[in-house]
């Protein structure tokens, strides 16, 4: 439906929510699909930025999840202005990842298509202390 937009606090609500519980993570990465992938004024909002601290922690959970060594490549990341909430693609291995993170919640979610072993490998993440997004940018 890609609506997020016209009704930003609700989505991002939503999308948290689907996120959190401690399993089925392709219930949340769905809905980011549908409702905020090609809104075109969703990625508008966005102000993209250089988070090393997240790549750092995402090129890690990559390794898990492909298990072997890669780093993500062509990353572009964007910050949501108001709501502590980032989202992105790269390159990793020869596959797509799609990415989003909440500052408040910690949380974030990196999916990598095609997986290694299906159609997508889906991994939740937290940030250690020592490495945390700046709260004071939005």
């Amino acid at each position: 439906m890609n609506s997020a937009s016209q009704n930003l606090a609700h989505h991002l609500a939503v999308l948290k929510e689907r996120l959190l519980p401690p399993a089925d993570y392709e219930t949340a990465f769905n809905y980011f699909l549908e409702e905020f992938g090609g809104d075109k004024d969703f990625i508008a909002l966005g102000e993209v930025e250089e988070l090393p601290a997240l790549l750092t922690v995402l090129n890690h959970v990559a390794t898990q999840a492909l298990g072997k060594p890669v780093k993500l490549e062509r990353a572009r990341l964007s910050r949501v202005p108001g709501h502590g909430f980032h989202h992105g693609s790269a390159a990793v291995d020869g596959r797509a990842a799609i990415l989003f993170y909440f500052e408040d919640a910690n949380t974030g979610l990196l999916a990598i298509i095609p997986g290694a072993r299906g159609a997508a490998e889906m991994a939740r993440f937290r940030l250690p202390a020592a490495l945390p997004v700046d709260p004071g940018r939005n």
